[in-house]
Order: C-alpha cells, then structure tokens, then sequence
C-alpha cells in the first residue's frame, strides 16, 4: 500500500540513497508430482471370430506439473519515485496417460465404420446383467496456464503519495472434451435379449445398441485481461489522513481456438437464436443431430413455428466470444483514518469502494461442445432370423443421425450475452480506542452489496399449470423446439450487514488474547439455498426461474452470532517468572516454563432450508432443476431442539396437502400450478461450542540443544455439537441427526502429544 511504499522512500532518503538504484528479484519453482493407479485392461485380439482373448495392459500414469515463475524489478528513479515491475506465469498441467496403443487394438478388433482414432482409448462394453463392464474413455487433461505483466509508480510530493499502475494478464485454459463414454471408441450394450445372457450377447456380437460420437477437439479458450488505476494518499492535517482513487478493468470473454462454443440469444420469440463463432472452423464442427433437433434453418416452420436461426457471430453482429464485453468496469475506492483527540489513542477509520469479480473459465466451459455435440445411436434386432448388425460391424447403416421430436433439444448451459460483470459495494466504519495496559478495543460496522451477482436460470421454463408438464403442448414453452435451456446470468443480489466488537490484548505479563464477536445478515437471491457467493455459476439451478424474488433468504453458513476468543499464558512459574525464580533446577525444569494456549469457539447454527421430492406441483419440470420447497404451515424452528427432533415436521406440508391429513407428506401429487410458499433459510442448525486447548514447555539440554514437548486438544471438554439434520420433509429423517460434526468443526476430542530435539 501507499503506507508502505512511503516509508521505503522515505528510508532511501533519510540514508542518503543515490538518485537511481536497481534490484532485482527472481524466482523460479518446478514441481514434479506422478500417481500410477494399476487398472486391469483386456484387449480384445479378434473380435470377427468372437473368441475374446483378453491380456493385461501397463498401467496409467497421472500427471500433475505446476510451475511459477516470478521476476520482479525496482528501480528508486529518485528519493520521491520509485517503480516497481513484476512478471511471472503460473502453468498447472495435469495429464493421464496410457501406456498401450488403442488404435492398434482396434485394428485388430477390425471394428468397422468407426470416426477417424484422434486420441488414444478403448471401445466401452456394457453387460447389464451383473458382468463387469469395460471401458477406457479419453484421457484427461487440464492445462491452466497465467502469465501476469504489473507495473506500479509511486511518486511522494510534500503531504501526497501517489501510485499509478497497471495489470495485463493473459489466460489460457484446455481440458478435453467428450460426449459419451468412449466417444470415437464406441460403446456397445449387452443385456442378454438375443441369447439369455449378456455374455452371450457379447460372444456373439450382438449389442443391443450402439453408440459413438465423433470427437476432433478439445477445449482451447484464451483471453486477455486488462486493469489500470491512480490513487493517492493524501496527509490532509495532523489527524486526518484521505485515501481516495479510481481503477479500470476490462475483461474480453474468452475466444475458443477451434470455434467450439455456443451461445443461445433469448431475444427472439419462439425460437432463440443459436450462435457460434465466425470462421469455417466453427461451421465445420456443427453436428447434424443437433441441428435436425431445433429445426435449423433453412428448414420448413413446423406447425407455425418457424425455423430456429443457427448464425455465425460476424452475421449476427456479436463478437466472436459470444459475449458483449463491459466496458465500462470503473471501481471508485475512498477510505480516511481520523484521531478526533490529540491524544494517540482514539482512531476512526472508515471506508467505501466497488470490487469486480472477474469471469474466468466457468463461464467460458459452459458454452463448449454444443452445437458440436455429434453423437450417433444404432438399434439392433433380429428379424428372419438375422440380427441388422453383428460386431465387428457396429452399425445397420445409415448415419446414425436420429430425427429426434422436437422439445428435448438440450442447452447444457447458455450466458446472457450482455453478462455484467459481478461487482460489490464494500463499506465499514470503525472506531478504535486504546484503554491501557496493552489492551484496545475496536467496534466496527461492515456491510458489502453484491450487484449483478451470478445466478443459474432456465430460459425455457413455462408458466406453471396444473396440467402436467410431460402433457402440456411444446407452445407452453417460450421455445417449444428446445427443452431445458439452462444458463448463466447476472442480475441477483446479495446483501451483508455485521456489527463486530473485538478487544485485543498484546503480550503482557505473559497474557495475550484476541476476543471478537460478530452480530451478522446475509441475504441473497442468487440460488435454491445459497451457500455463500456462488461463483461464476451461481448457487445451483433456481427453482423458479420466473420469480427470482421467491429464492431469497439466508445464506446458509453465515452464523447469526459467532464469537470466537484465542489466548497464550505463560504460566508464572519458573526461571524470570513471577514464582519459583530461585527455585532448584530440577524443580524449574519440571515445573517451570509451560505456556497453554487456546481457542474458544460459540456460534449459533446454520441457516438450512426445507426440501421435498417427488411430484412437480408447479408442472414445470421442476424436478429436473432440482430441490423443491414444501409449503410451510408454521416456523419449523422449536424451543429446546434435541438430536431427535430438532426442527418441527409438522409444521411443513406437500404443496396442496392438509396439514394432520394422513397424506401430508406424500408429494406426488397432479400438479396445482405453483410453487410451495416454503423460504429460503428458514430452518436454524445446531450451533457450536469448542474448545480447543494446547501445552507446551522448552527442555534446554545445553547451549545449542533443546527438548520441546507440545500437546493439543481439539474440543477438550468432548461437547456433542451436532451435524446438520436432515431436511427433506418427505424422509423420517427430516430434522433428525445422528452424528457429530468433523473434528475441523468442533468434533469429537482428539489430542496429539510431540515431543521434538532441536540442535
């Protein structure tokens, strides 16, 4: 901070520094970690004669190689300027390779009609009738590679210390694609319909299905990202010190390097526009079963539905990353401390600013491998006594492309091509006073609005019926080709208010101890039950798309109150101790010398929220988007919980149930077309009590030789702090727990004793 960078030049000028003086700084670290996982693997050596002859292949190795580089650069132009440069790269790449050569296997398998071999697998065999299947798929990769440009200037004028910088970062991120399970491989299935028994499918030859999917590529997708700022501290008077400035980001989506991303355009009735990036690549890759599935264009309106659009960007006006990128990420800060005393001993400190989060790869991997998604099914038979295939052929013939009906077509995951970026309004003030004796107070007030947060709709859910949604017409839906149409939005909001009072004591007379207490809300909209930022993603799939409002609620692990207290005692005995300074050796070393430190931990539970399965009273599909809330009656909270019976059953009902009704807890039900009126967060867990204690003593066994002995404790007096109970009300075990909560969260007691020499 300014702080800091002044009081370096300040340093340089009180000793006299020379006008210009360089240093450098470089560092490199190479990790190399390797896990082999012995798998047994059959090759199959002649499949025309159906005879398997099965070998053992060498085992796969998995690869993880991070490396970091950093140099770094200051330059002190001048007692008052001072530059400093960094650059570095971080690479994690993690790879699973195998050690056999699947093409040549195949060869000799003499499988017929499969796509070309672009990576090395083996073909799935499937047995439904308890034989063990197998399959080799493609081998994973995760490639993430960061290289990082910094610049900072800091330039101090009489009661100013400015600092201008900038930050350019370029990222890349790779992993492998796949559709199914052995994509290019092939994936054939045995269930014994031909002759009794899935063995002896397979020993003939005859699947009952089979599948693969042309896969040439893999994820690729880069960017740049770009951020400068300005800002100043200013010395305005003896007790009053500004901070004030202004950063700018841009962050450009990320441009995928074979045109292997999708996105969907909402704007347009009826039908949506699908786009993919510019370039003949990009249109190369498009899958024809995906294409025939939304009606593509140029095809004939289906029942008074036109064709849906497939565009490439530079036709649809949009850039080749699919996403308007914001220009205009401006994030103001502004903080000042204050002494309203002449004394040193009261302070108040107070601040605002806007911090973006920055889109990375999430929100770039859900737009791969959609429209390139080429995935070709085959069905067999026997008719005349003549199977329509037999291995080594794996198909009737034909493409293998279906004419699916429309309203199955999947979107795995869209993004609002207008996606804000997310940003927060951070705020506190604070007051802090020094009451003697080592020992100050401080009580703060911090609040943070999140803006444009994350959230995980689906664009395709209809207006709830009580009609059932697998019998409602495709028309019900804003896009009737399509059935789930899931995305990645921004528009939710969150918002956090806590009051803190903390009083600090600095090591004195052998005490020191921190002791803070926190008085918190935390409410969002952002998910089903938010569990804190949910990230680029959000916080799972809403169960009302339409009524954002209708999911807010607390955020499941902010505790209403939370005070946690830690503390070091020397105790008084021993050597330059209050007691027993004079004391016998002997004495001193058994008696003297010990130190005990712990942290004490109470907090009240976590915010949960009430779920059902089964049934879709909405007649949405919302099962397929995940938890449902049931109506609530009553609070489900009740005075003096027990492990058994922690939150109220009763008081919660299927949507459309009687409360008492024999009924109540059966959800499947014809729909009623709504939602249950249950709240997000509602339900309060089993809060925590723990402490955790630790000894501690220094054996001097001659100059340069000493004995330590340590012990911990973790949750000393073994206080039963109880895990989550259940909360579907459709389960016995709704509000019911029978376990305790991990040891890193105020388990069970575990100690640990160490003993250590140092020489």
């Amino acid at each position: 901070g300014p702080t800091e960078v002044q009081r370096s030049a300040n340093f340089r000028k009180n000793e006299a520094a020379p006008i210009t003086s360089r240093q450098f700084d470089v560092r490199l670290d190479h990790v190399l970690t390797s896990r082999q996982s012995l798998f047994g693997r059959l090759s199959y050596k002649k499949i025309s004669s159906i005879s398997p002859n099965w070998a053992l292949l060498p085992a796969d190795t998995s690869e993880t190689i991070p490396r970091n580089f950093l140099l770094s650069h200051n330059f002190t132009i001048s007692p008052q300027l001072l530059n400093e440069f960094r650059f570095g790269f971080t690479l994690n790449e993690s790879a699973t390779k195998y050690h056999f050569d699947g093409r040549k296997i195949v060869g000799e398998m003499g499988l017929q009609n499969l796509p070309p071999l672009t990576y090395n697998g083996l073909p799935a065999f499937n047995f439904g009738q308890g034989t063990s299947s197998f399959s080799k798929g493609k081998p994973g990769f995760s490639y993430s590679h960061l290289y990082q440009w910094n610049n900072n200037l800091t330039w101090v004028r009489n009661r100013h210390t400015f600092k201008f910088g900038g930050d350019l970062r370029k990222i890349r991120a790779q992993s492998a694609l796949s559709f199914i399970s052995t994509d290019n491989y092939g994936q054939f299935n045995f269930d014994g319909r031909f002759a009794g028994r899935d063995v002896a499918d397979f020993l003939y030859g005859l699947p009952f299905y089979s599948a693969f999917a042309s896969t040439n590529m893999d994820n690729d997708g880069g960017t740049w990202h770009y951020a400068v700022f300005a800002q100043d501290s200013f010395k305005a008077t003896s007790r009053l010190t500004l901070e004030y400035g202004l950063r700018w980001e841009y962050h450009p989506p990320y441009l995928d390097a074979n045109g292997n991303i999708t996105n969907f355009d909402r704007t347009v009735p009826l039908t949506g526009r699908v786009i993919i990036p510019s370039g003949k690549r990009a249109l190369e890759i498009a899958a024809p079963g995906f294409l025939l599935s939304i009606n593509a264009c140029p095809a004939p309106a289906w029942q008074g539905i036109p064709c849906t659009p497939f565009l490439q960007a530079d036709q649809a006006g949009w850039p080749d990353g699919l996403r308007f990128a914001e220009k205009h990420d401006f994030a103001p800060r502004f903080g000042f401390a204050y002494r309203p005393f002449d004394d040193a001993k009261t302070v108040v400190r107070g601040g605002v600013g806007r911090y973006f989060m920055i889109p990375l790869g999430s929100v770039y991997y859900g737009l791969t491998g959609i429209h390139s998604s080429d995935v070709r099914e085959f069905s067999n038979s026997i008719t005349g006594g003549q199977p329509a295939f037999r291995l080594p052929q794996i198909s009737p013939g034909g493409s293998g492309v279906r004419a699916v009906s429309y309203g199955n077509a999947y979107f795995g995951t869209a993004e609002d091509p207008y996606y804000k970026d997310p940003y927060a309004i951070q705020w506190h003030l604070t007051v802090e006073r020094d009451l003697g004796w080592d020992t100050g107070v401080r009580l703060s007030y911090i609040g943070q609005r999140f803006i444009q947060q994350p959230w995980a709709p689906d664009l395709n859910q209809p207006l709830p019926s009580t009609v059932p949604y697998a019998q409602r017409p495709l028309t019900d839906r804003p896009f009737p080709y399509w059935g789930r149409v899931y995305s990645y939005d921004t528009g939710a909001n969150m918002v956090y208010n806590a009051g803190q009072v903390e009083v600090i004591h600095r090591f004195r007379s052998g005490l020191s101890f921190n002791s803070a207490w926190t008085w918190a809300k935390h409410l969002s909209d952002a998910g089903p039950a938010p569990t804190g930022f949910g990230g680029e993603t959000g916080n799972g799939r809403v169960t009302d798309s339409l009524n954002r409002r209708s999911n807010r609620g607390n955020v499941a692990p902010t505790r209403r109150h939370r005070w946690i207290t830690n503390a070091i005692y020397e105790l008084p005995f021993g050597k330059g101790r209050r007691y027993m300074n004079s004391a016998h050796p002997v004495l001193q070393g058994l008696a003297g010398g010990w130190r005990i430190s712990s942290i004490l931990l109470l907090q009240t539970g976590p915010y949960l929220t009430a779920v059902f399965t089964g049934g879709d009273p909405s007649g949405t599909n919302a099962p397929a988007r995940g938890s449902q809330r049931p109506d609530a009656v009553r609070s489900g909270n009740i005075p003096n919980p027990t492990a058994d019976r922690w939150w109220d059953r009763e008081a919660f009902v299927c949507p459309g149930r009687l409360p008492g009704a024999p009924d109540q807890f059966n959800c499947n039900v014809p729909p009623i077309g709504r939602f249950g009126n249950g709240g997000v967060g509602t339900l309060v867990g089993p809060g925590t009590i723990n402490l955790s204690m630790g000894i501690g003593k220094q054996f001097p066994i001659r100059e340069r030789a000493t004995l330590k002995f340590e012990a911990s404790f973790t949750n000393l007096p073994n206080h039963p702090n109880l895990a989550n109970p259940g909360n579907n009300i459709t389960s016995i075990a709704f509000g019911r727990t029978t376990s305790a909560r991990g040891s890193d969260s105020g388990g069970n007691r575990v100690g640990q004793m160490a003993l250590r020499l140092e020489f």
